[in-house]
Order: structure tokens, then sequence, then C-alpha cells
């Protein structure tokens, strides 16, 4: 497989003059290397509308998922999966249909691996009112193990958002629900075991937005919509601690795009972006920013959540930061992924450019990514992993263990979207 060196923007060059294709540069300098862009299922029955990939790694082996088909008013997206081999083989050319259903809606898929199976979870609309929450199982073979797919949150009114982590013999699930006549969301969680039966449904005051991740001790939940807050949680979703808000970890104008990832009897990442362009400045300068919390949950970098009045340079735990308002200018904004490499944490996230009138539209996203040590960027000006004309959005990323990962991620051009993928590898 033909490898190009990941290499540091430090030199000097624009990043929209980094590469006409989608494969970065070589150059001396570099931490690791991306291979060659190739695509998940190039003829699916979703005609060229592919989007929200997601990966987990587990028995020598990638499981990607991802949306097939349109999603909006009158669509019949379905959840496929495919599984990829650790030197970026395609196992699965012809894609693997998750859960086959005659109608409705499947979309927003999420994968972990635990108990010796993935386990693929995901929101559905296939009642016609509103969403449910449902799962199913997939084995390292490429099967699927449950001719009907498990029931997680189909109570009345919607339940949206799922995500999944697993402690290595079973899974947790939360999400975000509404009940009865409420207008504002709350959060959920239940256990999955490896043979597909669902525990009770426990509410944890997780919402909006929640992510989970765990260290190996226990399981930790993000969520927010302004400020990113925390909390712990047992193997069954029951919060622990004593702080019903959970504790501030990451604060931002729109915090709510994050990701989060978790070190193996350590800590946990958090990145997100920080303010929109606006054509006044009030909201300051974009940043793609992290912050780190030890194993007991305890914030790292207190200036994740104290900035100071008026910043307007990068702060220690800043990866990226859009300042300039010029035509094309880069400013950091939307969806990441980060994954624990053994050694420190990898984090890829979009890069768009600004245009318009008044400098506040974005185009041409691309995809970009740091080491970190700790909380602190070790490629401070970022590293280039799919650059190119077209627009590359969402990212996903998962550790092999052996020092591979692979990055999936949306890939839009030409009113087509496909879900297009690169193996990184340490150098």
């Amino acid at each position: 497989m033909r490898h190009v060196t990941l290499c540091c923007l430090a030199l000097g060059f624009p990043l929209a003059a980094v590469a006409a294709d989608s494969s970065p540069k070589t150059a001396e300098t570099g931490a690791i290397q991306v291979a060659g862009e190739f695509f998940l299922l190039e003829n699916g029955p979703g005609k060229g509308v592919q989007g929200t990939p997601h990966v987990a790694f587990g028995k020598a082996m990638y499981l990607v998922v991802w949306r097939e088909g349109w999603h909006g008013k009158g669509g019949s997206a379905r959840v496929f999966a495919a599984r990829v081999s650790p030197d970026g083989k395609v196992l699965d050319p012809q894609g693997i249909e998750v859960a086959p259903c005659r109608v409705g809606v499947q979309e927003r898929p999420r994968v972990a691996f635990g108990g010796g199976v993935f386990l693929v979870v995901w929101q559905d609309f296939r009642n016609g009112k509103d969403y449910d929450v449902w799962a199913a199982r997939v084995s390292p073979q490429g099967k699927v193990l449950d001719a009907s797919p498990i029931p997680v949150a189909v109570a009345p009114r919607t339940q949206v958002l799922p995500e999944t982590a697993s402690d290595g013999e079973r899974f947790l699930v939360v999400w975000q629900g509404l009940q009865r006549e409420e207008t504002s969301y709350r959060g959920f969680a239940a256990s999955i075991d490896a043979e597909g039966k669902a525990g009770a449904t426990v509410e944890t005051g997780a919402a909006p937005q929640p992510k989970i991740a765990w260290n190996g001790k226990r399981y930790l939940v993000g969520y927010g919509s302004q400020t990113v807050f925390t909390l712990m949680l047992d193997p069954e979703g029951r919060p622990l601690g004593r702080t019903p808000r959970g504790n501030p970890a990451l604060s931002s104008t729109k915090a709510a795009v994050f990701s989060l990832s978790a070190v193996p009897g350590g800590g946990w990442l958090i990145v997100g972006h920080r303010s929109p362009p606006d054509p006044w400045g009030w909201g300051g300068p974009g940043a793609m920013r992290a912050a780190l919390l030890n194993s007991d949950g305890q914030l790292e970098n207190q200036d994740a959540v104290k900035e100071p009045a008026g910043v307007q340079q990068r702060l220690p735990g800043w990866l990226d930061l859009g300042k300039e308002k010029t035509p094309g200018a880069t400013w950091p904004w939307g969806e990441t992924a980060s994954a624990w490499t053994g050694t420190h944490w990898l984090v890829v996230w979009q890069r768009q450019h600004l245009c318009g009138e008044k400098l506040t539209n974005f185009e041409n996203c691309d995809l970009i990514a740091a080491r970190l040590d700790g909380f602190h960027s070790l490629d401070e000006a970022g590293l280039p992993v799919a650059v190119s004309a077209a627009e590359e959005r969402r990212p996903g990323l998962a550790f092999d263990g052996a020092g591979h990962l692979l990055c999936v991620y949306e890939k839009y051009q030409d009113g087509v979207s496909r879900i297009a993928a690169r193996i990184l590898t340490e150098r």
C-alpha cells in the first residue's frame, strides 16, 4: 500500500496549497504516515448518498458503520457496515446491511467492540411517528447475529443520538430522549451484554449530546450545549458522585460538537470547537480545543473552562486557531475524532475555509490531525490527513493496538457523498 508522510505545515506553506488531490505531499519532517484513500462501498443502494461514519477495532479488524441513503423526508436510509483489515483491505466490498427494514429511516450509527462481538446502535424512524434507539450485534466474521434488532429505547416520544462503549465484556448505551409532554431532553442509559440482552433503562441526567468512553475502570459521559459537562457512570449506567449537573470540562459558545476518548487505566480527552466566525468579531477567534481529565475525572487544564477575557492567542489546550477574516482563511469548526495510541492521543478535526460576503460561511472542509502530549499539541501547525478540493468531513478514528489507526470520513464532491478511509501509521 502506497504511503505518504503526514507532514507538518510549519514549513510555511498555506494549507490550500498543500495538495491538489486528496493526499498530503511528502516532506522530510513527519510523525505518522497516511496511506492512500479508499472507499467502503462504491455502488451501494444509497445511490451516492452516504454519511455519518463511525469505526471500532476488535479481533484483528475494524468495523466501519455508516448511513446508506437519503435520510430526509421520504427517505429510506439504512445502516450499513463493512470490515476492514489492519492494512486497509475492505473485507465486505458489497457492505453488510445491519438491520433490514422496509419502512422509515435508520441513521447515525455508532459501534463498539466487546465480549467478542461488535455492537451497532442507531436512531430509527420505522414507526413513522418518532425516533427510537435500536441495536444489533455483528460478529468478527461479518455476520449479523440478531435476526430482529434489539430494542434499546422504544418508548413513546423521541429517543435519539445514541452512543456506545464497552468495558470489554458488556456495552453501555447512552442517548437523549423526551417523555410525555416534555420539551427538554433528558439523558438515559442501558447496558447490553454480549448475548444481546438489554438491561433496564436508567436516567443519567447527561443530556443533551451525550458521548461515552470507558477507561478500563469506569465510564465517563460527556454532554452539554454551551458547556461540556462530565459525569461518571457505573456499568449499569447509574451516575456516580454527588454532582447532579456534572463537572464542567470545556466551555464554548458552540461546544456541543465534541468527541470523547479514553486511555486504558488512565484519563479522558474531550475535543471541541470554540466560536463560529461572526461579522463583528464578538465571538473571538475560532479554535479547536482539548480538555484533559485524569483517571478520577478531574480537569487538568483549567483554562478549558476559564479562558481569560478577550483572549486572542493560542492557549495550551488549543490545537488550531482561526483568527484571520480574509477570503480562504482557515477556521477550525465541526466534528472531531480522537484515539489513544499507547503513547499519546491522535486527534483529527475539521478545518474549514471562509467565504461569503461577510466571511462567515464555510467551504472546502479539510481534515487535519495532531498528536497530543496530555492536552499540549506536538504538531501546532496541524498535520494534513485529507486536503483536497472536495469536502472531507465528519471523521471517525480507531486504533488497532499495533501502531495503526483507521480514519473514516465523508467525502462530498460533485453532488456525491461517499465514505472514504485512510490507514494512519505511527513512524
